[in-house]
């Protein structure tokens, strides 16, 4: 094979996860809230209008693949995006779809 479209195949590989993520749509909702800023569990699930075990489930998943950081207030967990590249790719991807 073509060591280019080994290379190609390679780059592309290196996606893939990032991919694996946003396609599930509450991930990327999840994702775009906390573009905006911080926000607690009980916010996001509001905002989603979904069940809070269910957006628990994603926030851990998102957490756990490098993308979300949290922190503890009394009972109260609060969300935020690590990566500030996400906003960049947000960015990104509208602009290719217009």
């Amino acid at each position: 094979m073509d060591s280019r479209i080994s290379n190609s195949i390679r780059h592309c590989e290196q996606l893939l996860p990032f991919f694996k993520v946003v396609s599930n749509t509450t991930r990327f909702k999840i994702l775009c809230i906390l573009n905006e800023g911080e926000r607690r569990v009980g916010d996001i699930q509001q905002i989603l209008g979904a069940k809070q075990s269910y957006v628990s489930q994603q926030l851990k998943y998102l957490k756990n693949a490098g993308y979300l950081s949290n922190r503890r207030e009394g009972t109260q967990i609060y969300y935020s995006l690590i990566n500030r590249k996400f906003p960049k790719i947000l960015r990104s991807m509208k602009d290719i779809m217009n």
